[in-house]
């Protein structure tokens, strides 16, 4: 027989390495592949995986893999840093960045709450990503992730963000993990991995022809119809079987008899435990006794924790390993040892008795915490070995918690949830609070409110019940129901408990929560109050942010640009730049928008998103898209303004912030409403009713009711269409929502005289004229005129409106507005400035690929005797070369030269999603599938 444990060739699992080896495949065509394989312990997922990346590093292909432990589950990161040597010594720039990243523990000081900063968790997935991204752009990667049921949060973060973003990327990424344990936070990645189309093989026990060849491998003789009755109660499980037979030739019990292995007496023990250690039992005794306290310290181990926890020196524990090592019970992993298989670790640990291995574990802890061990690593063992109420252990935990929270929310809700099942009653609810700030961070908002109202429902000190309520209603706040968080903040006392800081943090949320709510007056008192009490960086930003949105709704943009300029320079003065935790360039962007400074918003929007990544502040980026888009959308690139939303959905999707969908899915209706794809304009119109019914009002919600109303009068229903334009009026009116006004006002006059109700178009256009008496941009000043000239029937203001469009620099409002001079003229019979109105309407909606529009004015023309030839931008086809927009062509020369999405990004002044998302539709477009077929084809494509 072979050395007990030394590997066996792969036995009857053909089928399931060629699943791997397909993935394997297609990583080497250019496309990302996922393949998950599924077991119970002991059935040969190791080796399969094993295997399976033999085969790629024989082919040439670089391999890097990366195995979670039970006892790390919540190091940050912690299989990614094995798998990709995340090093600060790394001679790689790239490595020691993003080590450097993750040794950082900002606020460990400080209890976890919903202000706390997750930042480096985003900032450490992001540069994972792109390091695999460079890497694979070198050529196809395999990645080999193993024991995936004990990956971290944000370890398992990392991978569902990989497979999200590099889609069309070469690299294969190969997986192992056990059914169980299965907790919510890999249940959740499970889940993603399977809809994005990951392969999962299910790994059934060995057939008996393989159990046969296996036994026949091992022992080098075919076994005997005795052993093999034996052996039959392995059940199929590869290592049982060799573990069984290691153990059996121990004893020297199995012979050889004509030829066959043949077992000399049915004496196996009943169970798989029973069995290796029946196979260890031949170690010597001093050995034996230093695996137990090594099995203590989990599947793997530094030899200096070993010496730390039993208080010996590595030289004398070097004796007792040896013959450990030789009969590869253990192996070399690296710096460190690891039981050859968890089963052969949970078999050493299991036999210590319990009481036995919890004082081990208590011991371990505190030697461990003498020695400087990182707190996570002590807060493991002093928990395993805690009793209820045991004090230290939850101040280990703690401190553990909040030294992992800014890399892993995930993992310091976990660790705080041991905590809270440790700690002593009257100290549980604080705890719990604070677990929920984690549970927010993590985007679990919903379980994070349920546990504040618990915590409420036992009427806490209180401290404790202040802490809960802004805890809650932040959370209430990331789900959109801002009216319940308003009702949490209303009960805060407006003195006492709380600190200074957190009442002024409070009353900025509360802010914020009063402006999508539409009380603009509130809104203003409680920035003003937070602005007078917050001591908080990012809490004075949002709450001077709040004051200059506030101006922006009541129809003062000039005004709001000039607090949302304090707003910024107060978060450029703050330590580390953390007052851009509150995205402030997200609403000076739209002030500008509001300006007509679309360059310069534009500008401000990417120096925001900038920050945004740069601190972390993940929750923003959705905004930061969606508000880019709508620059577009107003300047007239709709191409680029749809590859923005759907960007933005994207990142809704990863973050769970939702508050800018609704202006998202309104932008979509109207571009596809403008180009004649009803179907999708009432998608995508649906969309954004039932998410501003799902959670209420937010900035420029009212866009959504707009567009319905254009979508219910392109479809016959005036009536309906008047009305629903003319309560959104009314809503802008009761809330002094005068931004909304050159929004609605043009098209609820244009409806309004169609129906012969005047008054109410009367009433619009004086609305609209005294905003625009208090600040004149050139739209508003358009939106004005384009109404007084509609109520007049008079084409001389509707003329300067089409002037002041232009100024603008806003294509779809100056086709419209042509359109209606173009209509009076005409009835006045002055056709020729009409037809030319109409020209120069049809070439803008042509520049839109607005199909509804220039099928109008064309027809309009027809009828005034004028017929145009094909001129200008017609319909773009949807597959082909002829269907890429600009962008995507910059896209895909840059593509063809190597670059990758974040390089690209950089080059074009875009977010590596959005240039993904450019990638995706060029693929698309194209029938590719990989970056490699796209660089060919562009090469043939160029020669043409």
């Amino acid at each position: 027989m072979r050395a007990p444990g030394s590997a066996a060739r792969l036995l009857g699992r053909d089928t399931e390495l060629a699943a791997l080896g397909e993935a394997v495949e297609r990583a080497v065509s250019g496309r990302l592949s996922v393949v998950a394989v599924e077991g119970e312990a002991g059935i040969g997922k190791t080796s399969l995986l094993d295997a399976a990346l033999d085969v790629a590093r024989r082919r040439g292909l670089p391999v890097v893999t990366g195995r979670a432990e039970e006892l790390e589950r919540n190091r940050p990161f912690g299989v990614w840093v094995d798998a990709l040597r995340l090093a600060s010594t790394s001679a790689d720039p790239r490595r020691a960045a993003i080590a450097a990243l993750l040794a950082a523990r900002p606020g460990s000081d400080g209890p976890i709450t919903v202000s706390s900063d997750p930042g480096l968790q985003f900032q450490a997935v992001d540069a994972i990503v792109d390091l695999i991204e460079d890497l694979a752009h070198e050529g196809p990667l395999v990645i080999g992730l193993d024991d995936l049921q004990w990956a971290d949060p944000a370890g398992l973060l990392t991978l569902t963000a990989l497979v999200r973003r590099l889609t069309h990327v070469p690299v294969a990424v190969l997986s192992c993990r056990r059914p169980t344990p299965r907790g919510r936070q890999l249940q959740r990645a499970l889940d993603y991995l399977d809809d994005a189309g990951a392969v999962t093989v299910r790994l059934a026990r060995l057939p008996n022809r393989a159990v046969h060849d296996l036994v026949t491998e091992i022992l080098a003789a075919p076994p005997g119809a005795e052993l093999l009755a034996e052996v039959a109660d392995a059940g199929g499980n590869p290592l049982f079987v060799t573990e069984l037979l290691a153990a059996l030739v121990g004893e020297n019990a199995i012979r050889l008899r004509d030829g066959r292995a043949e077992v000399s007496a049915a004496s196996l023990p009943p169970s798989l435990r029973l069995t290796i250690l029946r196979h260890l039992s031949f170690l010597p005794d001093d050995t034996l006794a230093a695996l137990q306290p090594a099995s203590v310290l989990g599947t793997s181990f530094t030899v200096d924790d070993l010496a730390t926890i039993t208080e010996r020196s590595v030289l004398a524990l070097s004796g007792p390993l040896g013959p450990a090592m030789t009969a590869q019970v253990l192996v070399e992993a690296g710096d460190r040892l690891r039981f050859r298989h968890d089963l052969i670790h949970d078999a050493v640990y299991a036999d210590i008795p319990q009481s036995v291995r919890i004082g081990l574990h208590r011991e371990a802890g505190r030697r461990l915490a003498r020695a400087g061990a990182p707190a996570g690593q002590v807060a493991e063992h002093l928990s395993r070995g805690a009793l209820p109420g045991d004090n230290a252990a939850v101040d280990w935990l703690v401190r553990a918690a909040r030294e992992v929270a800014a890399r892993s929310p995930g993992a310091a809700a976990e660790l705080l949830g041991r905590a809270v099942e440790l700690a002593d009653p009257t100290d549980r609810d604080r705890l719990l609070v604070e677990q929920a700030g984690s549970l927010s961070w993590a985007g679990d908002a919903v379980e994070a409110a349920l546990s504040c109202r618990d915590v409420l429902a036992r009427d806490p000190a209180p401290r404790i019940a202040g802490l809960a309520r802004i805890c809650l209603a932040r959370s209430l706040i990331a789900q959109g129901r801002m009216s319940d968080a308003l009702r949490e903040l209303e009960c805060l006392p407006p003195a006492g408990p709380l600190t200074a800081g957190e009442l002024g943090a409070a009353r900025g949320w509360a802010s914020m929560a009063r402006l999508s709510t539409g009380d603009l007056a509130g809104a203003a008192a409680a920035a003003c109050e937070a602005v007078g009490t917050a001591g908080e960086p990012a809490a004075v930003s949002l709450a001077r942010t709040c004051l200059a949105v506030v101006a922006e709704l009541r129809g003062q943009p000039g005004r709001a640009l000039e607090i949302v300029d304090e707003a910024v320079a107060d978060a450029d003065r703050s330590p580390g730049g953390v007052g851009h935790r509150y995205p402030v360039h997200v609403a000076r962007g739209h002030i500008l928008l509001e300006l007509d400074r679309l360059p310069d918003a534009r500008a401000t929007l990417l120096t925001g998103r900038a920050r945004s990544e740069d601190l972390g502040t993940r929750w923003a980026l959705t905004s930061f898209e969606v508000f880019l888009a709508v620059e577009r959308f107003l300047a007239g690139e709709w191409d680029d303004a749809l590859a923005g939303v759907e960007t933005g959905l994207a990142l809704a999707e990863e973050t769970g912030e939702r508050y800018s969908l609704v202006l998202a899915h309104s932008v979509t209706a109207l571009i596809a409403l403008h180009r004649d794809d009803l179907r999708r304009a009432t998608t995508a119109s649906e969309l954004a009713l039932r998410e501003l019914a799902a959670s209420g009002p937010r900035f420029r919600s009212h866009w959504a009711p707009w567009v319905q109303a254009q979508l219910l009068e392109a479809s016959g229903d005036d009536g309906r269409a008047v009305a629903t334009l003319a309560d959104a009026w009314d809503d802008c009116t009761r809330s002094g929502l005068a931004i909304e006004y050159p929004v609605l006002g043009p098209d609820l006059v244009r409806l309004t005289l169609a129906a012969g109700e005047r008054e109410r178009a009367e009433q619009v256009t004086e609305a609209l004229c005294e905003v625009t008496r208090s600040h004149d941009a050139p739209s508003r000043t358009g939106a004005a005129l384009r109404c007084q000239g509609l109520l007049a029937a008079d084409p001389e203001p509707l003329l300067a409106a089409v002037a002041a469009y232009a100024g603008a620099a806003r294509p779809l409002e100056l086709a419209l507005t042509a359109e209606d001079a173009a209509a009076l003229l005409a009835a006045r019979g002055d056709t020729d400035t009409a037809c030319t109105l109409l020209q120069r309407a049809v070439t803008a909606f042509e520049g839109l690929h607005a199909a509804r529009g220039v099928a109008r004015t064309e027809a309009t023309l027809r009828e005034l005797g004028v017929r145009r030839g094909r001129r200008g931008p017609r319909a773009r086809p949807r597959t082909g070369w002829d269907s890429l927009t600009p962008t995507e062509r910059r896209v895909v020369a840059l593509v063809a030269e190597g670059l990758s999405n974040p390089q690209i990004g950089e080059r074009l002044y875009l977010s590596r999603r959005t240039v993904q998302t450019h990638v995706g539709h060029v693929f698309g477009k194209l029938g590719l599938s990989s970056r490699t077929e796209l660089a060919a084809a562009a090469a043939r494509e160029g020669r043409r």
